[in-house]
């Protein structure tokens, strides 16, 4: 896990403050979307197609020919048809959208082969999961990454959540082909790190999981499907984690290690009902930050990440949907699920709090979940942040003002939620 860590900090990103979409393009990237001008419907994604494609190499058994679920069926028809209504994608964004939808469909149908040719999977326990809860940009990443450190705990590494299956025959080439796909996104991109660190070998979100079922709103993060949100959040929410659990276990069965899951996502924060459901053994941290920091930051997120695939991404307009939209008002609903978990299951931490004392921050974490906190853990969290503290750090530049907000603003939307953490 370190030298993961270690290969994504030897370089030293600086994003700037968001003013338009096209302010970071290289030449490149400018062409490319040139060219794609005098061919504004190619590779629009179309769900036919994308079960079609996906098909041709999803087979893991040479007589099992694997159709998509129903509920996978049906949730990129809603996708696709919100990107075709909502969005106007550049050329990069259309080739995207086509080939990041065909892998996923490709994931999909290879997990319903494997199922069907051995259902035993389905019987593999997976560790005690721990849920890391909050907004992002909270310190989620961060605390992720302490907590991954742990030689008794199992994180997802980013290779495993891209192709959770292993090749059936020859070599298993998934890190080489994820190192590359992120060599293309900082051709694309530069500085887009500078928000999210990622590796091919370093712990990741749970989201590419989800992103095989296609319901999580990364959609939306990357594309702006605004129809899609709202069919998203009509839904029943166990359907798409009974699908992720599958894949955990799928997971486990492939690399079994771990004493427990350390698991994050931010968009676990809609799903808190959903989750105690079908982990009913799970614990939980919550992350807090003040929301003028955390929903700024958010703001930037969205606007770098959609301007990878759009040119029509402006400022005062993420800022306007993130402030109304369903970010406070998930966390104020994970809140109230919070209040009703049993007091031993889950634990609270503040962004300021873990970067000024990581340490005594996580050892709390322990205490509070009753997980225990020995020498070997100790000294890998320590290892870890003598490295970190001497490695590069990125610069992520943002302000509420740039979106068209007021520090003010953003606080008093969540005012009730910084007055009970002390924010």
């Amino acid at each position: 896990m370190l030298e993961g860590m270690e290969r994504a900090m030897s370089k030293t990103y600086h994003l700037q403050q968001f003013t338009t979409a096209t302010q970071t393009r290289n030449r490149t990237m400018r062409a490319l979307n040139l060219v794609g001008k005098l061919a504004p419907a190619y590779m629009r994604p179309d769900a036919n197609n994308l079960w079609r494609a996906a098909q041709k190499n999803s087979s893991l058994a040479g007589d099992i020919a694997p159709e998509p679920s129903k509920e996978a069926a049906s949730a990129l028809d809603h996708l696709v048809d919100s990107i075709g209504n909502s969005t106007s994608l550049n050329f990069v964004g259309r080739i995207s959208a086509f080939d990041d939808s065909k892998r996923m469909a490709r994931n999909h149908l290879r997990i319903q082969a494997l199922i069907q040719s051995q259902p035993s999977i389905l019987e593999t326990v997976i560790p005690e999961p721990i849920f890391i809860i909050g907004m992002p940009r909270t310190g989620t990443t961060w605390l992720h990454t302490l907590l991954a450190q742990d030689p008794r705990h199992r994180t997802i590494p980013y290779w495993e959540s891209y192709e959770p299956i292993p090749p059936s025959t020859g070599l298993d080439n998934r890190i080489e082909r994820l190192v590359k796909m992120l060599k293309q996104l900082d051709q694309i991109a530069p500085n887009y790190q500078a928000i999210h660190p990622m590796t091919a070998e370093s712990a990741e979100e749970c989201v590419a999981l989800f992103m095989n079922e296609f319901r999580t709103i990364q959609f939306d993060i990357q594309y702006r499907v605004p129809e899609y949100v709202l069919w998203l959040k009509s839904q029943d929410a166990t359907v798409a984690y009974r699908g992720y659990l599958r894949q955990l276990k799928i997971i486990q069965h492939f690399r079994s290690s771990g004493e427990r899951f350390i698991l994050k996502d931010p968009a676990h924060a809609f799903n808190l009902r959903a989750i105690v459901e079908i982990f009913p053994n799970a614990k939980f941290i919550f992350t807090h930050r003040d929301p003028a920091q955390s929903l700024s930051s958010i703001c930037s997120l969205y606007a770098n990440t959609r301007s990878l695939f759009s040119d029509a991404v402006d400022a005062q307009s993420v800022g306007k949907e993130i402030i109304n939209g369903y970010w406070p008002e998930g966390l104020e609903d994970a809140m109230r699920v919070r209040q009703s978990l049993p007091k031993n299951c889950y634990t609270d931490v503040r962004q300021t709090d873990l970067r000024t004392n990581p340490l005594h921050a996580v050892r709390r974490i322990y205490e509070d979940l009753n997980i225990g906190f020995d020498e070997t853990a100790q000294s890998a969290i320590n290892v870890f942040l003598n490295a970190s503290a001497h490695s590069p750090h990125h610069r992520h530049e943002h302000s509420p003002e740039g979106f068209g907000l007021t520090a003010g603003v953003m606080r008093e939307r969540l005012q009730g939620y910084v007055e009970d953490f002390d924010l």
